[in-house]
């Protein structure tokens, strides 16, 4: 006859076979399948500090700078012979233009005098009856730089008598190659130096806004080739305005000036700004003639008007006055 349980130990024995099968189950997941290897959280996204950036240099367009070669004004052989670049055209034209032994002498400038023809003519006679040694215009003899008009220029200046040495400027040649310009202006070259006296005088080229750094290189050689006791750099645009406006160079300003100043230049002469203007920084003096014929700037300049200026030469001694022009 079989034994018979209890309803609570059947109950009993039940709870006890499930709890088995469930011991059973766990141990085969935990020992059947291996662990998970942990994962690293993941690297910060913070980008690393952006070190500082120098700029990269503007790239300049260079218009090739002709030899002066085939350009020197015929004269007696100088003893300072011209220095070479390394591209082999030359640092500078010596002009000799008198004796050497010169300690006085007056010369005079103007600049800017593009369509004003009846107040340059009168520039011009005016220099003569000065008996200035030599004339420099500092740019912008004409309105487009067509062929034509450099013939009129031409034209203007076939009375003059004394010599006479011009300055490119950004009028006389918008397409930036200076063709009509040393074809009629009488300069030996785009840029170019003379002695006369006691003086060094240097002409540079600054008529596509500013000054590259080939021209920069070329006016520290010829400023390091001579031993005048006294020097004048002549250009178009000037490196900064004593008013204060920002009608200047576009480039080169800084590495200009500190070469003036390293070189013992005396008076750095610019147009470009239709006024007179003068200043002096770090033992440099500015100055601005821009009245010689085209329509004035009144805007931020008090001495706009007509004018040129004599330039008057004692040793080493250097001294300025505007000649105001009077028009109808």
């Amino acid at each position: 006859m079989k034994q018979k349980y209890p309803l609570s130990w059947k109950i009993f024995l039940y709870s006890l076979g499930l709890l088995a099968i469930a011991v059973i189950a766990i141990s085969v997941v935990l020992f059947a399948f291996p662990k998970p290897t942990p994962v690293s959280p993941p690297p910060s996204l913070t980008p690393p500090p952006i070190a500082s950036l120098t700029p990269s240099p503007t790239l300049e367009v260079v218009t090739p700078i002709p030899s002066n070669t085939a350009t020197v004004i015929p004269s007696t052989p100088t003893t300072r012979p011209p220095s070479t670049l390394a591209d082999g055209s030359f640092v500078a034209t010596p002009i000799p233009l008198g004796s050497q032994e010169l300690n006085d002498f007056m010369f005079a400038v103007a600049g800017d005098s593009r369509g004003g023809d009846e107040v340059y003519l009168e520039i011009l006679r005016r220099v003569e009856e000065d008996g200035a040694e030599f004339f420099v215009n500092t740019g912008d003899l004409v309105n487009h730089g067509t062929k034509d008009e450099f013939q009129h220029f031409a034209d203007l200046m076939s009375d003059f008598t004394i010599p006479f040495f011009p300055v490119p400027g950004n009028h006389d040649s918008p397409d930036g190659l200076l063709d009509e310009y040393l074809e009629y202006s009488g300069a030996p070259a785009q840029h170019y130096s003379f002695d006369y006296g006691q003086g060094h005088f240097v002409v540079i080229d600054s008529h596509l806004g500013g000054l590259r750094n080939r021209e920069i290189d070329w006016l520290e050689a010829d400023l390091s080739s001579t031993d005048q006791p006294l020097k004048v750099v002549f250009l178009h645009h000037p490196p900064f305005d004593p008013d204060g406006t920002d009608h200047i160079m576009l480039h080169g300003n800084e590495k200009f000036m500190a070469l003036v100043e390293e070189y013992g230049v005396s008076y750095v002469i610019a147009g470009h700004i239709h006024a007179y203007v003068e200043g002096v920084q770090n033992d440099v003096r500015y100055v601005i003639t821009g009245g010689g014929g085209a329509p004035l700037y009144g805007a931020g300049h008090p001495y706009a008007f007509y004018h040129y200026i004599r330039v008057t030469v004692s040793g080493t001694d250097v001294s300025t006055e505007v000649v105001k022009i009077e028009t109808p």
